[in-house]
């Protein structure tokens, strides 16, 4: 009878170390595999949510995730890693019930603060966000660095400057587009795609890009690119990268309006 437990515990040895080698793919495999051999194992059953998580498969991972509170439901990293995984299903405020538990049980825990900031943030509760993002910060400053914030005028300046460092034949074809900078994206734009888009992503062309128009289209399909100052400001660690990742994000959005899918902005080193 011991010697399944014995293979359970060596494959949980093998997903949590391909966890430690980020990869995340044999992971999943060998937490599987643990599951299989004992169904009710919690720490496998983790580390399987994990695996899933950082291959940005939040729906299932917050499957497993509820699971594992229906067992041990003051499971703090458990309720911590579901309202991440909430959130980036656009599941808001779904996803500050869970982080309001885990705060329950550890006031200063930083993944769980760190995610509520930015459930604060889409709320326009801008202030006490920036309590929380230095609450994750103060425990774990490399994970979770401080936003990095400038005005709304200097960033509008950077885009700006940016769009203007455009070869003109190149500005010649930004017609009938505007550009936009909102501090983070609409929930409505979110959800307008299957899965959800990306909570945190930095920008967003809306529209019918320019190799798609017919002459029809460009008095009564006007385009827009979405530029998201709050986005941008949380992954930037300074000023100077801030205003490069500004640069970057236009010039992808710009790509996508041109016809370019990700490939071919990968290709041309904006993706």
């Amino acid at each position: 009878m011991q010697r399944p437990r014995r293979h359970h515990d060596e494959l949980l040895r093998r997903a949590n170390g391909a966890l430690e080698q980020q990869d995340f793919g044999e992971a999943e495999a060998q937490a599987r595999r643990a599951l299989m051999l004992r169904p009710d194992s919690h720490e496998a059953r983790g580390a399987l949510s994990s695996a899933l998580i950082e291959q940005a498969r939040y729906d299932e991972a917050a499957g497993c995730l509820a699971e594992m509170l229906a067992e041990e439901p003051e499971d703090l990293a458990a309720l911590a890693d579901l309202g991440l995984c909430l959130f980036e299903l656009c599941e808001f405020s779904a996803a500050e019930a869970a982080l309001s538990q885990a705060l329950e049980l550890e006031p200063h825990d930083p993944q769980a603060s760190y995610w509520m900031a930015l459930c604060l943030e889409r709320r326009g509760q801008f202030e006490l966000s920036e309590r929380y993002f230095r609450v994750a910060h103060e425990i774990d400053p490399d994970a979770y660095p401080c936003p990095v914030r400038i005005s709304r005028e200097e960033f509008a300046t950077a885009v700006a400057s940016a769009l203007e460092e455009l070869p003109d034949e190149l500005r010649a074809q930004m017609v009938n587009i505007s550009i936009l900078v909102e501090d983070l994206p609409r929930e409505d734009d979110l959800r307008a795609y299957d899965p959800p888009l990306d909570p945190c992503l930095y920008g967003l062309f809306v529209g019918v890009p320019l190799a798609e128009r017919g002459q029809e289209d460009l008095p009564e399909v006007p385009a827009t690119i979405f530029i998201y100052q709050r986005n941008l400001e949380r992954f930037c660690g300074d000023r100077e990268t801030l205003l490069q990742e500004i640069r970057l994000t236009l010039l992808h959005e710009i790509g996508h309006f041109l016809g370019f899918d990700e490939e071919e902005l990968a290709d041309r080193g904006l993706a």
